[in-house]
Formats: structure tokens, C-alpha cells, sequence
């Protein structure tokens, strides 16, 4: 019995266990056969196999938050422990300066952090206290996922490159981590609470407090003495299926209203967002929030029927969040424009040349990662639901003045 015996027997067998195929018992039986003679043989060989693809699935682009993201809504729950324990073995083999620091901090947020454990495949089914079954069939199950992912657009380099340390690695102003917090903070309260006075009082300072901060910071770069830092980046942003394409566009409309551009891949229910450093971070924080909202008030709004009796619930909502996202749009726009209007004269000559230039930097670099892209329309089909999210959109907590209703 070799190495290549059972390596020959993995590529099928992950494509059938991951797929729920009737045949997997069978593929699992035959694996079993190898494991009866020498499980740590098995063990070796698996561990090689599955970190290949990982490190193949970094090459096509992905980071460890997007494979976590995806993987949720692919794999049975019990596969992500298995995941971020690979994660981490696969990450014993880097320096700590080969590694991005914005890849670091991905794997910081999912609990992956030094120094990294090897990974023992019977060890660790014994931790979680999985039989030898299940431990091969979820590691034969994260196979297949690996082997199955698209390509996607580079972010930013893989583990194991050279990088290139800058000043857009992490955030340059030494208060972005603790003003973010209190933003997102406040957006937590507004969601949570039961009172519509509260939430509009917590979301209406959250504004404030981002509108305020944005502004601050491109003025702090109109110094004349400092060259204009190319901090755009980009950031995908996992949505919850259904209704996606109307999901993608209220992440649009809060990208466009900060300066911000967006690219949906409708197949994995991802948007990428690219902008300036900084306007991802208010763009992903607000976004995500008013999904809770919009998704909320539209449950609030029920199930509904046709005059046949036939169900519209699906029409109906997908309709409910493309007015929802339209409105939301306008909204931001114009509370975008109010608050660089209300910035005085002298300092609005300064402004002008550094939201330009950042307008140029994120155009370039949306033009590098999606160089092909296609507009789509979205047709709206029913229009009870049309009229209820823009009423929704309307009752949204973005700012603490009173609302124009139409």
C-alpha cells in the first residue's frame, strides 16, 4: 500500500462526500479499508491533500474570512472547527513578515491566532469527540468545498509573498479603532432597541459621528506639505440568501453615497466593495446594519397573497428591498451632500483636490481587480411591495432630524 493509492482515491471522493452523493458511504467504505491497516498513514496523506487546496485556494484569491463566510452556508456546522484548524496548521509554514497584516487580522477575528497548532487528524476528531466516520467524512467534505471554489479577485497578496508594508496596512490615524467601536456600538443599540424614539436618537449620532469623521480625515490629508496616500482597498461583504441581487443593492447604495464602488457576484451572494480605507469601514459598518433593519421590516410586513389565493411573499419582498435600497440611496446622498455643504469655505477649497484624487485611486483600482464587468436591471414586479420598503426606507434610523415622507 503507497501514499499514491490512497491519494488516487481522494479528488472523487471529495467532490461525492461534499456533494451529499448516495455514493459517499461508499467512498468513505473504501478509505476505511486503507484506515484499517494504517490510520496514520490515512491521516498523513489527508492532511496533505486537504492543505494543498488550501494553499491552491489562496493562489485563487481567497482569505480566510471568505472561506469561513462561504463555508457556513456549504458545509454542515461540525466542518468549520475542522477548517480553522487546518487554517492554522497550514499557517506554521510563514514568517510573520510574509504574511499581510490585514491577513493576520482576519485570522485574529476568527479566533486563528500564534502559535499556530499541527494538526493531528485523530487528535482532533478525539477532541471534538467525533468517531472515525465522521472525522474522515468532514474532512473528505472541506476537501470537496476547496477543490470546488471559483477564482476571485486578489485583495490583497497571499501568505507567503513578499509585502509591501505601508501606511494603508492598517488604519493612520491612531483613533479610528476606538471611534469605529463607538460607531458600531451606537448602530448595535439601534438595532437591538424596541423604541423607534431610541434608535433614532443612537443611529442619528452614529451618522454624526461618521459623516464628521470622514470629512476630518480628508482634511487632515489636504495639508499641502503631505502627498495624498493611496489607501484604497477593497473588502467583500457575504449576504444571506434569498434576495440577494436586492440585498446587493442596498449595499450599493450606502458604497455609493461614501465614495465607494461595488461588484456582485451573484452565484456565492458576495459583494466587493472598493474605496478609500476608511469609507469601506463606514461603508461595511452602515451597510450591515441597515440589512438587519431592512430584513426586519420586512418580516414585519407578513405573508401575502394574490387575489387567486396564489403566494406573492416572494415577489413581494424581493420588491420591498429594491425600493429599499432606492430609497436609502437618496437618503444618504443627500445627507452625504448636506454635510460637505456645511463645511466652510476655506476648508472646502482644501477638500475638493483630496476627494478627487481619492475618486481617481479607487477608480484605478476597480479597473485592476474587475477590468470586465456588466451593468444588470432588475425588474420590479410587484408593486404592493415596491411601496411598502420605500415606506420602510423612509423609517430607517439614519439621522436624528425628522423625516421628509413623499
Amino acid at each position: 500500500m503507497s501514499d499514491d493509492e490512497i491519494l488516487r482515491l481522494l479528488p472523487m471522493a471529495a467532490a461525492i462526500v461534499a456533494l451529499h452523493d448516495d455514493r459517499a458511504d461508499l467512498e468513505l467504505a473504501r478509505l476505511g479499508a486503507f484506515d484499517e491497516r494504517d490510520q496514520a498513514q490515512v491521516d498523513r496523506v489527508l492532511h496533505g491533500f486537504v492543505t494543498g487546496l488550501l494553499r491552491t485556494t489562496w493562489d485563487r484569491g481567497w482569505t480566510p474570512a471568505d472561506l469561513v463566510q462561504h463555508g457556513r452556508r456549504e458545509f454542515d456546522p461540525g466542518v468549520e472547527p475542522l477548517l480553522l484548524a487546518v487554517i492554522a496548521a497550514e499557517h506554521r509554514g510563514y514568517r510573520e513578515d510574509r504574511v499581510d497584516p490585514r491577513w493576520l487580522d482576519q485570522l485574529v477575528d476568527l479566533g486563528v491566532e500564534p502559535p499556530y497548532a499541527e494538526l493531528d487528524l485523530t487528535a482532533w476528531a478525539t477532541g471534538q469527540r467525533l468517531g472515525r466516520y465522521l472525522a474522515l467524512r468532514h474532512t473528505l467534505a472541506l476537501a470537496g468545498f476547496l477543490q470546488s471554489l471559483p477564482a476571485l479577485a486578489r485583495l490583497f497578496p497571499a501568505p507567503g509573498t513578499t509585502v509591501r508594508r505601508t501606511s494603508g496596512d492598517r488604519p493612520a490615524v491612531p483613533a479610528n479603532a476606538k471611534m469605529l467601536s463607538r460607531i458600531r456600538s451606537l448602530l448595535a443599540k439601534a438595532e437591538a432597541t424596541e423604541f423607534p424614539e431610541e434608535a433614532e436618537a443612537l443611529s442619528g449620532k452614529a451618522q454624526e459621528l461618521m459623516a464628521k469623521f470622514s470629512l476630518d480625515r480628508a482634511l487632515v490629508e489636504a495639508d499641502p506639505a503631505l502627498e495624498i496616500p493611496d489607501d484604497s482597498a477593497a473588502r467583500r461583504i457575504w449576504l444571506d440568501t434569498p434576495y440577494v441581487s436586492a440585498k446587493a443593492q442596498l449595499v450599493g447604495s450606502v458604497a455609493a453615497a461614501n465614495r465607494c464602488r461595488t461588484v456582485m457576484i451573484e452565484e456565492l451572494a458576495v459583494v466587493t466593495v472598493i474605496g478609500a480605507d476608511l469609507d469601506l469601514q463606514l461603508t461595511e459598518i452602515l451597510a450591515t446594519s441597515l440589512l438587519v433593519q431592512a430584513n426586519r421590516a420586512m418580516i414585519a410586513s407578513g405573508k401575502h397573497i394574490g387575489r387567486y389565493g396564489e403566494s406573492r411573499t416572494r415577489s413581494f419582498r424581493q420588491s420591498f428591498l429594491m425600493a429599499y435600497a432606492q430609497r436609502i440611496g437618496e437618503r444618504l446622498q443627500a445627507a452625504a451632500e448636506s454635510t460637505q455643504a456645511a463645511v466652510p469655505a476655506v476648508d472646502a477649497d482644501r477638500l475638493l483636490p483630496v476627494l478627487t484624487r481619492r475618486e481617481e485611486q479607487v477608480e484605478a483600482l476597480f479597473t485592476k481587480l474587475f477590468p470586465n464587468t456588466t451593468t444588470r436591471r432588475t425588474r420590479i414586479t410587484n408593486g404592493a411591495g415596491w411601496e411598502a420598503g420605500l415606506s420602510a426606507a423612509d423609517q430607517a434610523q439614519l439621522e436624528a432630524r425628522r423625516q421628509v415622507r413623499r
